[in-house]
């Protein structure tokens, strides 16, 4: 009996054990859909709202998955829910490796987030100097307004609006590199004035 016991657990514990290639963190796990919508009076409302795979390797910053998803066509500039990118979410996180990846494989420079913000807006915001360099050299429009009229500028210099005090050296630096590169403020472009 005492070995039918062992036996068990043994099996169990086997069972549960996964190799590199099944990990159960792995993205190849990640649902295709994560919400469906009950069935309406009206008939069938299912909506299936897709799990955005590359975003979610984008924010785990596993590039040999980013890698094999672009390989594969999954689209580089897909948007989330938001309008974000998965540039915007390797530009917001400073992953400067990733921000490489996506736009050695075409990821759009310019292509703005449903507020309108581009990925040089949320350089700017998060005081990435080293990552809003590499955006304008790759020919990122400098003075592009956001929904608030704000420009990359803006957000570099922003305070207040739920913006938070951090990382004041890197946005300062920004700032500065937008200055140099031409960047305006948004009240100066709406409204005309030079």
């Amino acid at each position: 009996m005492f070995i039918k016991y062992i036996f068990v657990i043994c099996v169990v514990c086997l069972a549960g054990c996964r190799t590199s290639e099944q990990n159960g963190n792995s993205l190849d796990q990640v649902p295709l859909y994560f919400h469906q919508e009950p069935k309406g009076k009206y008939g069938p409302t299912v909506q299936a709202v897709p799990e955005l795979r590359l975003h979610a390797a984008v924010d785990k910053g596993d590039k040999v998955v980013i890698r094999k998803y672009l390989a594969l066509g999954v689209a580089v500039d897909s948007k989330n829910q938001f309008g974000i990118t998965p540039l915007h979410t390797a530009t917001c996180q400073g992953k400067i490796e990733i921000v490489r990846i996506l736009l050695k494989n075409g990821a759009k420079l310019d292509e703005a987030s449903y507020g309108k913000q581009t990925a040089l807006h949320f350089a700017a915001l998060n005081g990435n100097p080293l990552i809003a360099e590499l955006l304008i050299d790759n020919g990122a429009t400098v003075n592009t307004l956001d929904s608030e009229d704000w420009t990359p500028l803006d957000c570099a210099l922003a305070r207040g609006k739920g913006i938070t005090f951090s990382n004041f050296d890197g946005r300062k630096a920004v700032a500065e590199l937008l200055v140099e590169k031409g960047g305006r403020k948004g009240n100066e472009i709406s409204t005309g004035h030079d």
